[in-house]
């Protein structure tokens, strides 16, 4: 194997696993942001809140995060997957036209 295509291959399963680190932080800032809304404006007291505007719009804000943090984790989930199929694909088709 070449050493541009050793190094790209390299780079490549690096970025596949730092993508998927990212996702899980995604996965466990999610389900914070979830326990929190939960926990401050889905009860009795946050609803009324939420409802009269004394929130000031804070629980809307939190899950439209939470959405978006939910969003970006399964965007790089998948990118980070690809990466390390894309690395994987290589070697094995590397190896049979050995």
């Amino acid at each position: 194997m070449g050493a541009a295509k050793t190094v790209f291959l390299t780079v490549l399963t690096i970025a596949g696993i730092l993508l998927l680190a990212l996702s899980f932080a995604a996965s466990y800032a999610d389900e914070y942001l979830n326990d929190r809304i939960t926990e401050d404006c889905d009860d009795e007291v946050g609803t009324i809140g939420e409802i009269i505007g004394a929130d000031e719009g804070q629980c809307q804000d939190a899950r439209d995060l939470r959405e978006q943090v939910a969003s970006v984790g399964q965007t790089t989930r998948l990118i980070g997957a690809c990466c390390l199929a894309t690395t994987t694909l290589f070697v094995i088709f590397r190896r049979r036209a050995d």
